[in-house]
Formats: C-alpha cells, sequence, structure tokens
C-alpha cells in the first residue's frame, strides 16, 4: 500500500465528496475594518502581547487597517512611522465545526501574525521564523498591498489540524505586527480577514467580503502536479529550507491528487527567487534536489536532463502564461540553449497555488550552458581561460556581485563561478577580458575582421540573441536578466550571447519604454534611463553586423519565425493547458485587472491571446518592412497566399493575413452567406511582404453586423483567394 506525506493526505481529503458535502459555507470572523486594539511601538512590548491574557486596555483602539499613503487606510497613522502592533479578539462557540480557516493579508510591506501566543505566519521579507522581529525592524524589500488595487489579498491557510492545535473554545487572540520597508517608504497597508470554513448550516459570524473565493480544489488534471511540503515553515528569500516534493506525472497523462507520486519523491531545499517578482502575491521559487544528508542530488525532473537546480516560474503579469515558454522554444529550435520548461500545477503546504512553469536554472552543465567547469584551483594556463557566465541585471542584489567597466555601462554580474566561489586570479582574468574587449569595440578598428569583433564574439549567436529580444521588444533586454559567456581557449575562444531569459515583460505586455508599440527598434532609442554597454548599440549598428542579422532573419521567417509556427505553438499551449487556466484565475482572478506592468487591461484568457498573436504579427510585419530596406537576399513570399482568420470564430474582431509577392492592387472584401458585399476594408496599392489587417465587426458602416457566417475575399493582380469565418455575437 502506497503512503502519502501528510500534505497530500490533507489535501486528499479536501477532494473527497463527504468533505465537500460537509464544507457548508465560510463565514469571516475578523474583518480589516473592525475596531482593533493598537499600538505605534517605541520599544519593544511585552513578551506576552500577543496572547489573550494580556492586558492592552492602554492601547489606542481604532478602526483597521493601519497605514498612510494608499487611502486604504481606516485609521491613518504618521508618514515613516516603522510598525504597527495589533490585536484583535474573537470567540468560538463550536471549535469541531471549524474545518479550514484562511488568514487573508494585505499588508505594505511585511507582518507576522499569531494565535493565541504562537506564531502561523510571516512575510517573506522579513527575518527567518526562528528569529524574533523587534518592534523597529524593517523589512529587506517592498510588498505592494493588494486590494486597493483591485486584487485579491494573500490567502495563508490553517487546517483542521492546526485549528484543533491553536484555538480554544471561548476568547481567542489573532495579533499581527506589521512592519514598513523604511522610514522614507511613501505607503503603509494593514488590512487582514480570518475566515472559516463551516461544516454545517451553523452561523457563528458574517458573510465573508465580496472578492472572497474558497480555496480552489480539483480532482484531475492532465498537467503534472507538483506537491510541496516545509513542514509549517515560511520560505524565505534566502537561506534555502527543507522541504519535500512530491509530483504526480502520470503516463497516460490524467493525474489525481491522491495518486502516488510517479516522477520524484524526495527531499527539496527551496527559497524565494526573483527581484520585483518577489513581490507578487503567486511567489517564484528557486529549489535544489537533495539526498537524505542534504547534498546535491542530480535527477531528471518530468523528463528534462538530470540535475539539481530548478525554477519554479509563477507567470503573474504575463496573463497568457506563455511568453516565456515561446521564447525559450524559439531560441531552442534556432539552435541556442535556452531553459527547457514544464508547466505544472502547484500545492504548496496544501494551498493550491496555480500553474507554474518548472524550468532549468541557467547554470554550466552539459545539458545546460555546456562550458568547462572552472574549479577554485585553475588559476593558470588554459585552464584560466574559461568558462565564465556573466550577466547583465539588477545592481548589487541577491547574488549580483561584479564590476563596473565603465561609468556609463552596466554592472558585469559574476554568475559562474558564483561570486563567493571565483578564485581571485579568475576575477582578474575575465575583468581584463571584459575590459580588452571593450577597448576593441571603443576604437576605430572595432569592425576589422581579423582584430575587431568578428574575431572577438560568436557573431551568429549575437545575431539570434538580440532578434528575440527585438522580436518580443523586452524592456528589460541588454541591461536586465541578461547573459554572455565564455569558454576554454582550447574550446572555443569567442564570447557568446545568451542564454535569453525573462521575457514575461516581452511581446506587447509593458506599459513603459515605449515597448506596447510595434514599431522601432530597442536598440534605436532607450527604452529606460538604466544604461546598457555601448557595444549593444555598436555592434547593431555595424554594416556587417546588420547584414548578417538580415540574412538570418531571411531564413528563418519562413521557419521557426513564421508567424504561422508562432501561432501553433502558441495555440498548443493553450490547449495544453485547458482547465487549469480557469483554475489558476479563479485562484488569482487578475483577468480584467490591471497587474503592473501591463499595457492593456483584458477580461478574458482569449482576449489575452489573441492579443499576443495580433501584437506578434504586427512586431513582424514591421521587421520585414525594415529587413526589406537593408536585405541583401529577399524576404519577399513566393506566392499569393490567405491565411485562416485568427480567431474564428471571432468576436467582434479578428485579424486577416495575406502574402504579396510583388506590388500588388489589393482589394480585400467582406462577403455574407448568400454572396452580398458587406464592406471592403483593403482597396490600395501595397508593397510586396507579409500584411495583415483586422476586421472589427462591431459597427461596420454604421451599423451592427449580425452573427452568421461570411467570406472574405483577396484580389491581387488577377488571383482571387476566399475563405471563410464565424463572427458570433
Amino acid at each position: 500500500m502506497n503512503k502519502l506525506p501528510l500534505v497530500q493526505l490533507l489535501i486528499a481529503v479536501l477532494l473527497q465528496s463527504d468533505y465537500i458535502l460537509s464544507q457548508d459555507h465560510w463565514e469571516t470572523a475578523i474583518f480589516a475594518d473592525d475596531n482593533w486594539n493598537y499600538i505605534i511601538p517605541s520599544q519593544e512590548p511585552s513578551s506576552n502581547w500577543n496572547t489573550v491574557t494580556f492586558d492592552d486596555s492602554d492601547w489606542s483602539v481604532g478602526p483597521g487597517g493601519f497605514g498612510y499613503g494608499d487611502n486604504d487606510d481606516g485609521t491613518t497613522v504618521d508618514n515613516g512611522t516603522i510598525s504597527v502592533f495589533m490585536r484583535r479578539a474573537f470567540t468560538i462557540t463550536e471549535l469541531t465545526k471549524l474545518n479550514t480557516a484562511i488568514l487573508h493579508a494585505d499588508y505594505d510591506d511585511g507582518f507576522v501574525a499569531y494565535l493565541n501566543g504562537v506564531e502561523v505566519f510571516r512575510s517573506f521579507n522579513l527575518a527567518d521564523e526562528d528569529d524574533t522581529v523587534p518592534y523597529d525592524a524593517t523589512t529587506n524589500i517592498d510588498h505592494e498591498a493588494q486590494l486597493y488595487t483591485g486584487l485579491v489579498p494573500e490567502a495563508y491557510v490553517l487546517d483542521s489540524i492546526d485549528i484543533a492545535e491553536l484555538l480554544l473554545v471561548g476568547d481567542n487572540m489573532l495579533a499581527i505586527q506589521v512592519h514598513n520597508v523604511g522610514q522614507t517608504s511613501s505607503d503603509m497597508s494593514s488590512n487582514f480577514f480570518f475566515t472559516f470554513g463551516i461544516t454545517d448550516q451553523s452561523s457563528f459570524y458574517e458573510d465573508p467580503p465580496d472578492w472572497f473565493q474558497p480555496p480552489v480544489t480539483f480532482n484531475e488534471s492532465n498537467l503534472p502536479i507538483l506537491i510541496i511540503d516545509t513542514f509549517g515553515e515560511q520560505i524565505p528569500d534566502d537561506p534555502r529550507i527543507p522541504a519535500h516534493l512530491g509530483i504526480i506525472d502520470n503516463s497516460n497523462g490524467i493525474n489525481h491528487i491522491n495518486d502516488p507520486f510517479t516522477d520524484y519523491d524526495g527531499a527539496i531545499t527551496i527559497e524565494l527567487r526573483g527581484n520585483s517578482s518577489q513581490g507578487q502575491p503567486k511567489k517564484p521559487y528557486r529549489f535544489e534536489t537533495v539526498d537524505s544528508f542534504g547534498e546535491n542530488n542530480n535527477v531528471s525532473l518530468l523528463g528534462m536532463p538530470e540535475e539539481n537546480d530548478w525554477v519554479l516560474y509563477a507567470p503573474w503579469s504575463d496573463k497568457t502564461l506563455i511568453r516565456n515558454v515561446l521564447t525559450y522554444q524559439l531560441s531552442n529550435e534556432m539552435g541556442w540553449y535556452a531553459s527547457r520548461s514544464k508547466y505544472c500545477e502547484l500545492y504548496l503546504n496544501g494551498d493550491y497555488k496555480g500553474i507554474y512553469v518548472l524550468m532549468e536554472k541557467i547554470k554550466r552543465d552539459q545539458d545546460r550552458v555546456d562550458i568547462s567547469k572552472l574549479d577554485p584551483d585553475e588559476i593558470e594556463g588554459d585552464d584560466l581561460t574559461g568558462g565564465y557566465i556573466l550577466k547583465f541585471d539588477w545592481i548589487w542584489t541577491g547574488d549580483n556581485l561584479g564590476w563596473f567597466e565603465s561609468d556609463e555601462g552596466s554592472l558585469y554580474n559574476y554568475h559562474y563561478p558564483k561570486p563567493d566561489e571565483i578564485a581571485s586570479e579568475q576575477v582578474d582574468y575575465i575583468q581584463q577580458y571584459i575590459h580588452d574587449f571593450e577597448t576593441m569595440m571603443a576604437g576605430a578598428g572595432y569592425n576589422d575582421p581579423t582584430s575587431g569583433y568578428p574575431s572577438w564574439i560568436n557573431i551568429d549567436s549575437f545575431v539570434d540573441y538580440i532578434m528575440l529580444q527585438e522580436l518580443s521588444k523586452n524592456v528589460d533586454a541588454y541591461r536586465l536578466s541578461t547573459y554572455i559567456y565564455k569558454d576554454k581557449n582550447s574550446d572555443d575562444s569567442l564570447l557568446y550571447a545568451g542564454p535569453i531569459w525573462d521575457i514575461n515583460h516581452g511581446f506587447g505586455n509593458c506599459d513603459y519604454g515605449y515597448t506596447w508599440l510595434t514599431n522601432n527598434w530597442l536598440l534605436g532609442y532607450q527604452a529606460t534611463d538604466d544604461p546598457i554597454a555601448f557595444w549593444w548599440h555598436k555592434l547593431w549598428n555595424d554594416d556587417g553586423f546588420e547584414a548578417a542579422f538580415s540574412e538570418r532573419y531571411t531564413e528563418l521567417r519562413s521557419t521557426t519565425l513564421s508567424l504561422n509556427h508562432i501561432y501553433s505553438i502558441i495555440d498548443s499551449v493553450a490547449n495544453y493547458l485547458g482547465p487549469s487556466i480557469d483554475r489558476n484565475f479563479t485562484r488569482w482572478p487578475t483577468l480584467g485587472t490591471y497587474v503592473w506592468p501591463n499595457y492593456y487591461v483584458f477580461d478574458t484568457y482569449a482576449e489575452e491571446i489573441e492579443y499576443l498573436k495580433s501584437w506578434t504579427a504586427d512586431r513582424l510585419q514591421w521587421m520585414d518592412q525594415e529587413m526589406l530596406s537593408i536585405a541583401d537576399v529577399s524576404i519577399i513570399p513566393k506566392k499569393y497566399r490567405l491565411y485562416d482568420a485568427y480567431p474564428n470564430p471571432f468576436n467582434p474582431t479578428t485579424l486577416l493575413r495575406y502574402d504579396l509577392p510583388q506590388k500588388s492592387k489589393v482589394t480585400i472584401t467582406i462577403y455574407d452567406i448568400l454572396g452580398r458585399a458587406i464592406n471592403t476594408i483593403v482597396n490600395e496599392v501595397q508593397d510586396a511582404g507579409y500584411q495583415s489587417i483586422i476586421w472589427d465587426a462591431t459597427n461596420d458602416y454604421g451599423y451592427p453586423v449580425s452573427a452568421g457566417v461570411y467570406l472574405y475575399q483577396l484580389q491581387a493582380n488577377g488571383v482571387t483567394r476566399t475563405k471563410k469565418m464565424v463572427l458570433l455575437k
């Protein structure tokens, strides 16, 4: 008989029919705007301040939350307040009827929560759980509140076992200390809700807030299911903590939460990852697979090559959930390593966390960045010349330690070897190498075939890397999450660009830097105030590099970068995700809501997918025209072609795409099913190339267009092509 870990048993219990029947409804015992007893401490409060018996009669009383700056406060405190300590009592009359408890925490910037004097939760950006958080502590990173932006607060779940251990019949106390990131912070928030799942129709408290959603449960998924148990510990930013990971990935593609673990069943160590992404409610994680002694354990997860370093990427601002996966696949198809990725659904400590992407962490490995291993004792000769992985990223955060080569440039970070492992001789070598490279690029002979950049860099890698950054118009390109690497001279003396990483703000999903526009090259203007190494621009503006880029673009445009192929990847992923999409957006209801840095906000997942496709089509069309002006070889289509409308069926807009092998007088006419002309939406001479137009059936010719079947016809230079589409209402 297979034995399941406790967390999996708890999840399985949630999904049993008798639980669903007994989980009758939800009631909220404590609301954020209730009257709380609170203090703004000037010294450490009594050690029992968070217990029922503590006398808080000399504390202030006021409606929560307590804060300033965002207009989400019941009680406004002074700007620059570092901490607020708050208490709210509640009564339990029938403990056995409380099956689940959820603390919804909407905070800026950090918190620790206690029930009857026992810590139950704390935010990721405060001290480790074993450490007391003093009254004057500040968080190590800021965290934005969610409710005032229209989003749902973070949920922290207690199961029936926790409830039985922590709570009592009679009086109970929820106590919370909230901390700011610093005295200069522009805002502070502290809105907390405590809600119980009631097993029958008993009424103890009040109806939950309008935004409240019960925990998401499901019985079946075609995605692998990852179940992580941290043994009651909160996951910090650093260091990694011990945990257990079980993966259910059945060969028939149908996975149930109570199935035995089939892919992995063992120990991991886990931590938060990312920079700004740590502030999002759906947290990203990094973990290592380890053995029973805590040592690295190289294993294959979900069919990926054996390793021990893994990333759980949490799609958040990218509501298609696709942009990273799409770009990594394109890179792999172009012949360059990018992180392999597998979609999954994650349960963390019994709480459903939605759709995640299990990915390979970028590191030196024969199946990842395949360069020579560089040990600390390899400090001379050919050994010293490689391998190195450098990155441009946030300055002085996490492992980002390195050097500035110039006052105007970006920070070169050590990625491999790690900053705490790289030998001083290796530091001297790679810094001198980059210095010599930049000196060459700054000189008049930077493009000399024998002494200039053609003898320093692998041009193909830089061409393809820049092509993907420019295709996606990624606002972070060249300045953040940007990698370069170098092997030993005896293996390959050239500098390479890549792997590509972190494109979730690309493909029109960003409201700054003019990156939502489908025209202009990123390397043609400065999208942000952050500097990038000067040589990116110098490469881009070189005639020889431009010719190589144009030729490669032409080659890829009919294969890997064809619109049909990109659409097929997007459609394949969306179809594969299937019902898990609804579960994800039930758990994280961001559709129809602005999530930084969205430029467009759509109400449905289908609209998000349509926008990703139409933006990509428009971007490629603009790039096509740019390439026509510089190409040595033609990127003109070989024949007239009319593509299937997308989406189809549609409501109210659809994209019509067509190819012109030569400059032509073009008409595109919409007909109803009886052959009557509804509208001519194109009637002009157009240049050769890949063309497209959007038909909006909302109010064509001033009259609403009825639902039904329509024909669209291309006529150009004596050629006629006709296809069918369906308008839904």
